[in-house]
């Protein structure tokens, strides 16, 4: 007798193998095509989300950040009213252009501050009140390194110090930094701004660092051009920073790299006026 599944036997026998294979899993041929296909196709969705959240809200954030810089000089303008019109239009338009630049930031931006004797307090205040507006959108304080009586300390102590400061500082989110009397550090130690302040390697590059030059005399001229003004700092602290007992070695300072440090700190130079209204220790 001819069993009931001898026909199934038959089909079957018929197929392929890949065919039976299919009927026995009920998969199409195609299954594997069409998984990864689908894997393609949710990776470009992600992209394209990615992409889109870029570009709606990162420039936001940027606009944040000079809308807050641009609030915080207005305020800072209104307080000092014995500064140079320059002062306000030079500093405010060169750390706006940093913050609006495109990420990453092909280099930081270096303002350096400079005073006679009777702005001494406006040069302080000024510029940590300046450094601190460039960060206000993160809410935090710029970094305070204070070069003030450390000219005999041993160089490579306060390089190490200062170079704690500031990268622990950036690394912590900290993007901008004040560094009172530049003039007034040792020598050697003031090398440690190349790393900071270079124009194509500097260590960070989405930061602004302020530094503060105090001059020697008592009154520095309202006439003065900006280009004396720098000059006139380039000068002083050539006289400061190097002598003919200066050992030439790579821990010290010499003519030549104090001329490469100079072109990195130099990128703006800009003369604080006295205050009448400031009280010692006190800032508007």
């Amino acid at each position: 007798m001819r069993m009931p599944n001898d026909g199934i036997q038959k089909s079957v026998g018929n197929q392929s193998p890949s065919t039976f294979s299919q009927h026995m899993t009920g998969q199409p041929k195609n299954a594997p095509f069409l998984k990864k296909w689908w894997l393609i196709v949710a990776g470009l969705l992600v992209l394209a989300v990615g992409s889109w959240w870029w570009y709606t809200r990162a420039p936001g954030v940027e606009t944040t950040a000079v809308q807050e810089f641009q609030n915080q000089m207005k305020q800072l303008k209104n307080k000092y009213q014995g500064q140079d019109e320059k002062l306000w239009k030079r500093s405010q338009t060169f750390l706006e252009k940093h913050l609006n630049s495109s990420q990453p930031r092909p280099q930081p931006a270096i303002l350096l501050l400079t005073a006679a004797r009777d702005a001494e307090e406006a040069l302080k205040c000024l510029s940590e009140q300046i450094a601190d507006a460039y960060s206000s959108y993160r809410s935090v304080r710029a970094i305070r390194i204070d070069g003030t009586g450390r000219a005999t300390q041993d160089s490579d102590a306060v390089k190490l110090e200062v170079d704690q400061e500031l990268n622990n500082g950036f690394l912590n989110g900290q993007n901008a930094a004040v560094v009172h009397r530049f003039e007034s550090l040792p020598a050697g130690s003031t090398l440690i701004f190349y790393k900071y302040c270079d124009h194509e390697n500097a260590a960070f590059k989405d930061v602004a660092l302020v530094l503060t030059v105090l001059l020697e005399e008592e009154t520095l001229e309202t006439n003065l051009g900006l280009k004396e003004i720098e000059e006139k700092v380039r000068d002083f602290l050539k006289v400061k920073f190097t002598n003919s007992n200066t050992p030439t070695s790579y821990k010290h300072m010499d003519p030549d790299k104090l001329s490469g440090l100079w072109s990195r700190i130099s990128h703006l130079v800009l003369p604080v006026q006295p205050e009448s209204a400031l009280k010692r220790g006190i800032c508007l």
